[in-house]
């Protein structure tokens, strides 16, 4: 009895030391993220190339965001300011081009997320729609279920946008135009451009 107690005790230890590193991987990743991003402006990120080195770093941040428990990834949306949230929203916009351009489910759906963690505190006259509706085109230009995929995003994004994720998913009116987005072809693929 005492040896099973032991053992138990000892296991108990062993989960308690992973949960440990486990949380202290995830502050390291966090603190190396927004270290990351203090390194950048939007206006400079935005005129990047696409692909670029910054839009495969944000991906394996969203990688790793998923992989994270609904604790972490609400201490990392929290740790954000409000410019490091605006990189997102770049990543995001790329992202979904990137995902057309490659016929990518993974590029959409790490942008997907990258818009929700930028849209994570949604100020009172933000229309988060009109940033929504290239997921929902690329989505349906991919042959990808826009009620699948923005449902499995609102379940990692959390907070206000979440319920907003999951109603823009099952709309069936959603086009381009009805937003101001125009689909353009470019020398190096198609792109989405924003004109009111």
């Amino acid at each position: 009895m005492r040896l099973v107690e032991e053992l138990r005790s000892a296991a108990g230890a062993q989960f308690l030391e992973l949960m440990m590193q486990n949380g202290n991987a995830f502050h390291a990743f966090t603190e190396d993220a927004l270290a990351y991003l203090g390194q950048w402006e939007t206006l400079a990120y935005y005129r990047e190339p696409l692909p670029s080195a910054v839009d495969e770093r944000l991906a394996a941040m969203m990688t790793r965001l998923l992989a994270a428990t609904p604790a972490e990834r609400e201490q990392f949306q929290q740790a954000l300011a409000a410019a490091q949230r605006a990189l997102f929203g770049v990543f995001g916009h790329r992202a979904a081009t990137l995902a057309r351009r490659q016929e990518s489910r993974e590029w959409l759906r790490w942008g997907l997320l990258g818009t929700a963690v930028a849209n994570s505190i949604i100020p009172p006259r933000r229309n988060v729609d009109v940033a929504l509706v290239v997921f929902h085109h690329v989505a349906r230009q991919l042959g990808v279920n826009t009620v699948d995929l923005f449902d499995e995003v609102a379940d990692f994004a959390g907070g206000a946008i979440a319920e907003r994720l999951r109603l823009f998913g099952r709309r069936s009116d959603v086009y381009l135009r009805s937003y101001g987005w125009r689909e353009i072809k470019t020398p190096d693929g198609v792109a989405y451009k924003f004109s009111l």
